[in-house]
This record gives structure tokens, sequence and C-alpha cells, in this order.
């Protein structure tokens, strides 16, 4: 415990982000805590999002990295949040999935078997140096079969070709599949305006409230009668 807290006061005092294996393998929330604000936000929505296709630490980092490939190109949004929420991406974010407000509401503190798996392997994907880079930054799509075995697969999975090199390599086909340079002419983007966007709940119009009540109206005197 009392490593823990020294470790703890030397992140603070270098205040660089830092890998969640170092100084004795600390919680992962005092890592994360060493990275701005913004970027611990993006962290944790690529951790939801691996979290969401697959337990398999070697298909969470694949998958990871598909995402942070996204990000760059900005394909798709231009921030983890916004690649991860765009419609009919990423199956767990969509409306109705039953998973959805459980994947939503986990946090760094969460303690779901496998969680901080994810977490730990979305700090080290978000962190790591683009020569770390397992396949091409061209690669933004994956496709898998065993997860969607009831419906057809999309139409840019059925034209384009899977993705081979020694990344892949041990990656079940069934399970995952990586594509390359699929562009908007195969995977034309969704219509916005057809999805109500989620506003976050600081931006939402809050009721005007007036500092003085309005007094009642005073009563009208009936007429006198006129005298003669």
């Amino acid at each position: 415990m009392l490593g823990v807290v020294l470790g703890f006061i030397l992140l603070s005092l270098s205040g660089l982000a830092i890998s969640p294996d170092s100084l004795g393998r600390l919680p992962l929330w005092v890592a994360l805590r060493q990275l701005p604000p913004l970027a611990q936000d993006e962290v944790l929505w690529l951790a939801r999002c691996i979290y969401s296709e697959t337990d398999r630490p070697e298909e969470q980092r694949l998958v990871a990295w598909v995402v942070r490939n996204r990000v760059e190109t900005r394909y798709r949004g231009d921030t983890y949040r916004e690649v991860v929420l765009e419609p009919l991406q990423f199956s767990a974010f969509n409306r109705p999935s039953p998973r959805r407000d459980f994947i939503l509401s986990l946090t760094p503190q969460a303690t779901a078997p496998g969680w901080q798996q994810a977490l730990r392997i979305a700090l080290e994907v978000y962190q790591a140096p683009a020569s770390a880079r397992p396949f091409p930054i061209t690669v933004r799509h994956f496709y898998s079969p065993i997860s969607m075995s009831t419906t057809d697969p999309p139409p840019w999975a059925q034209a384009g070709v899977p993705f081979e090199g020694a990344a892949v390599a041990a990656i079940d086909p069934q399970r995952f599949r990586f594509f390359d340079r699929i562009d908007a002419e195969l995977d034309p983007p969704v219509v916005r305006a057809s999805f109500a966007k989620e506003q976050p709940t600081w931006q939402r119009p809050r009721p005007r409230l007036l500092g003085r009540i309005p007094r009642p109206a005073r009563p009208v005197p009936p007429n006198r009668p006129s005298e003669p």
C-alpha cells in the first residue's frame, strides 16, 4: 500500500503520461489521472468499444487500433467518442441494443469481469507510438461473422478483401476479419439527420426561472347604483 502511495506522489510530480505497468503495476485509475481530462475520456471510450466487441486481449488490441486509425484519419469522427458513437458502426452502441446502457455505465473504477483488462489495453494503444501500429493506418474496418451469424455481411465486407498480415495471422477469421482501404463508395456514411444526436447534460437547455412572481389582478369593484 505504501508503494502505491509513493508511486502516486512521484507520478503527480512528474505530470507525464505513463505506462500502466510502470512503477510496480499501479492501479489503472492512477495511470489515467496523469492524462489530461480529455485524454482520460478518450481512453474510456476506446475501452468501452473494445470491451463491447470481444473479451480476448489479442482481438481487443487490434480492434483498438482500428478505432485509433479512424480517429487519426478523421474517418467517421474526430475523437474517440465521436467514432465510437457514430450510428451503425459498433453494434453495442446502437439503439435499442440491450447492452448499450451497461457499456455506457462503465467507469475506470468498474469491476465488471474483464473490464480492467480492456481499460489497460485501451491505455496501451492510446499511448503507443505510431511505429507500434500492427497494420496500415487505412485498416479502418472489421467484420465478425460469429457475432453476426443471423444477418448478412455488410456490403463492404462482401465486396472487400480481408487484410492479410502477420498481425492478424493468429486471429480466427470466423471471429474477426479486418479490411484495408474501404472507401465511402463501399461504405457510405449514414445520413446523420435521421438520428437524434445525444446532447451532453451541460448543454441541455434549463428552464428559465424568473425572480419576480406576478401579482394577481385586483378584483374590479361592482358598479354602484346611480344617484337620483
